[in-house]
């Protein structure tokens, strides 16, 4: 079974927006033709991932006879009984008309839903993108990952940190990331490595899992409390100090902090202009969610002149860039176009005419022969 669902549909939502933006618009290198089976994207609300979200009902608007959309409730906030994502996948493993399931952010319990998916339906194809959940294990479950090169986007978030006078990055996770998933593992390293080449300090802090008792308030509070200990414990001092965590649940603490301390703050916990800045400051989202360079002129007007951080948004659709491509591949795989001797080709090429830009880069990660990584650089200062 190939696992490129998240790949096809990535790549089809990327075409969108670049069309939107005003970017001329690339012809895939093949046609793209829709499978007589349906293809699910699943994603988190709105209000947690934006792009995404936004991205999968573009896609859906795309292909109504071939795409639909289920929304699962916030992955960060545990609940009684199963998590939705997994009665979500259960329920459409046992359609027929079904045939391929796609993650549009591997949170946690993405394994356990594509686990419970296939024992019903064995033949579901099923794509990931950006794993929280172990990349070690979707790897192994899923015909096809994709996420962001967190390589190429350490040295890119710590070259802008550089150029706004950084001496200190602050990294904020926790151990079901960095110790359970190899993905953010890896995401530390590049990101303390790229500390050391620019001669800032880098300091990591093991911080509060918002899935654990006290839930988002909690995790919240603890970026307060724990950014005032470092101060107090000469950790780190004066105002050039970037703050950045892997958890999605605390930007808008960060951003708040940084504004409130005339700190740094460069990038969320994803490469997204949706998530971040825009979770305090809420600009109007332009019609096509691609279509980031409105959305960044829209961000910089709503972002208040008085603050004293240096707030910044990333320029790039990178996450409907990625769906759109797991969409495109995930349609050849169920028109018997890619198999998984010609995976690492076919799900690049989508990927990568789905991008439609030519500082876009796509490659195989590390030794997993079905997962992708893929960066485009560039952040853009809002104040």
């Amino acid at each position: 079974m190939f696992k490129k669902i998240i790949a096809a549909f990535l790549a089809a939502v990327l075409v969108l927006s670049l069309a939107a933006c005003g970017k001329k618009e690339k012809e895939p290198t093949e046609p793209i033709e829709a499978p007589t089976k349906k293809v699910a994207v699943l994603v988190a609300p709105e209000a947690q991932y934006p792009e995404d979200y936004k991205a999968a009902t573009e896609l859906a608007a795309a292909y109504p006879e071939t795409v639909t959309v289920g929304e699962y409730a916030d992955s960060r906030i545990l609940k009684a009984g199963n998590p939705e994502i997994m009665q979500l996948s259960e329920e459409l493993a046992k359609d027929s008309s079904i045939g391929a399931i796609i993650y549009a952010r591997a949170t946690q319990y993405t394994s356990l839903a594509i686990t419970a998916a296939k024992k019903i339906n064995p033949d579901l194809v099923t794509a990931c993108i950006e794993p929280e959940d172990s990349v070690d294990t979707l790897s192994q479950l899923s015909d096809v990952v994709f996420c962001a090169d967190w390589n190429k986007a350490a040295q890119d978030i710590i070259s802008t940190a550089k150029e706004a006078g950084a001496e200190y990055f602050v990294m904020f996770s926790f151990n079901r990331h960095i110790t359970d998933n190899p993905f953010h593992a890896a995401e530390r390293s590049y990101i303390e490595k790229a500390c050391k080449d620019s001669g800032i300090n880098f300091v990591y802090d093991n911080a509060v899992d918002p899935t654990f008792s006290g839930g988002i308030e909690k995790s919240q509070l603890y970026i307060k409390e724990s950014v005032a200990r470092l101060i107090n414990n000469g950790n780190i001092s004066g105002s050039n100090v970037v703050l950045f965590s892997t958890d999605s649940a605390v930007q808008s603490t960060l951003v708040s902090v940084a504004d409130e301390k005339g700190f740094i703050y460069v990038c969320p916990s994803f490469p997204t202009a949706y998530n971040g800045v825009n979770e305090v400051c809420k600009a109007d989202y332009p019609e096509k969610i691609a279509d980031v360079a409105t959305f960044i002129k829209s961000l910089k007007a709503a972002v208040p002149t008085d603050g004293t951080g240096r707030l910044y948004a990333y320029s790039y659709p990178l996450a409907s860039t990625l769906l759109s491509g797991a969409v495109y591949t995930v349609f050849d795989i169920l028109n018997g176009k890619t198999t998984a001797d010609n995976l690492a080709e076919r799900a690049a090429m989508r990927a990568t005419d789905a991008a439609g830009d030519e500082g876009f880069t796509i490659a195989a990660y590390q030794d997993y022969g079905n997962v992708f990584a893929a960066y485009r650089p560039g952040f853009e200062k809002l104040r």
